[in-house]
């Protein structure tokens, strides 16, 4: 039993030992994601370097020392007060754990979480300029109903003019001409409005396409992580205003004005039912060729233009949980396994304990009775 119990010692000292490792471990990785917090320009003074050091020191310290308090204490308490005690240690150690597995976890995967968040980023920025892309060229193919707004327009006008075949009787044939006029002026005005932002979003989207291939170049540069971050929200912010001009560039308004101008109310202008519908005929199919998805890019101008936020390392654990999830699982065991050394060894000093009679001294054992000597046999 001596021999059970010397080595039983020898194991706890050796999980001490193993549970003063991780929680060194647990204060550099503290440290570093306090260095980030008080750090966050990547800028270390003495002052910053201090509070670091002693952070991770006082840390690993006190989970060192209340695992040994722990290990060597709460084994010797009476076994209803021993289960409380216990309940109570592992209950804050585990809260404790999962607070220093979260920034562990954090820290190491700040690296992952950084590259996967310029890597949303990008493609969303990408996504936002095709769709762009691709409302601009919509809205650039629509000139040839332009075209035909204005022909069909003037020669509707012309006629009102020398016969009135509109207006008939009733009618005022100035008042019908000059609205005629006025739709065939201002399909020729947002024809021209196409024509003038094409050029404009041409060269936006060059500068625009420049712009994403410079972040790609940096995100797969062998830069330092804090100055490619920098570069990368640099190139955020330029991107931020050029989408912003080419909202600006794209069409929408004058198209929505000359498809209004086109669903006039005819018939408040005093015309024959029949002459109402045939100019309502005429122009409703360019109406609804012009606005046909016409909601859809004017939704696209007003919605958020994706951006690279700031966010700290712990959020990229939430954001990419695919990119992080080797770095959740390694601050998990870091923080586990200690916890799980000190169950052991409550498991192994309970056992000692009890193998010797509960810690105390064993009873001595009874004495032997006397040995009787017989007599020596006669020679």
């Amino acid at each position: 039993m001596p021999k059970t119990n010397e080595l039983t010692a020898a194991m706890i000292g050796k999980i001490l030992i193993l549970n003063i490792l991780f929680h060194v471990l647990s204060g550099i990785f503290t440290g570093v994601w306090i260095s980030d917090l008080v750090a966050p320009t990547g800028e270390m003074t003495l002052l910053t370097w201090l509070e670091t050091v002693m952070s991770a020191v006082a840390i690993a310290a006190g989970l060192s020392y209340g695992s040994y308090i722990a290990l060597t204490h709460i084994p010797t308490l009476p076994q209803a007060k021993r289960n409380q005690v216990m309940g109570i240690f592992v209950a804050a150690y585990l809260a404790v754990a999962v607070m220093l597995g979260i920034a562990s976890s954090s820290v190491l995967a700040s690296a992952s979480g950084e590259v996967a968040h310029m890597e949303a980023t990008l493609t969303a920025q990408t996504e936002a300029t095709q769709a762009r892309q691709r409302a601009a060229a919509s809205l650039i193919n629509r000139s040839s109903v332009m075209n035909d707004c204005e022909s069909s327009a003037a020669n509707m006008s012309v006629q009102e003019v020398g016969a009135g075949v509109y207006s008939g009787e009733g009618g005022k044939v100035g008042q019908v001409a000059t609205a005629l006029t006025n739709i065939s002026e201002g399909c020729a005005n947002a024809r021209a409005a196409i024509f003038a932002s094409r050029a404009k979003l041409e060269r936006l989207f060059f500068r625009i396409d420049r712009l994403l291939i410079d972040t790609r170049r940096v995100i797969d540069s062998d830069m330092e992580r804090h100055e490619k971050l920098v570069a990368v929200r640099k190139n955020g912010e330029n991107f931020t205003r050029l989408t912003r001009e080419v909202n600006d560039a794209l069409p929408v308004e004058a198209m929505q004005a000359v498809a209004d101008a086109m669903r006039k109310d005819w018939l408040a202008a005093g015309l024959p039912p029949s002459a109402a519908a045939a100019i309502t005929h005429n122009f409703d199919g360019m109406a609804e060729e012009l606005t046909e998805g016409m909601d859809d890019i004017a939704a696209l101008k007003e919605e958020p233009i994706p951006t690279m936020p700031v966010v700290s390392n712990m959020a990229y654990l939430a954001l990419y949980p695919e990119a992080t999830i080797a770095a959740i699982a390694i601050g998990a065991c870091i923080e586990l396994i200690p916890l799980g050394g000190i169950l052991l060894g409550f498991v192994m000093v309970t056992h000692k304990g009890s193998g010797g009679g509960g810690g105390q001294p064993s009873p001595p054992a009874a004495p032997s009775p006397p040995r009787r000597v017989g007599r020596p046999r006669k020679a």
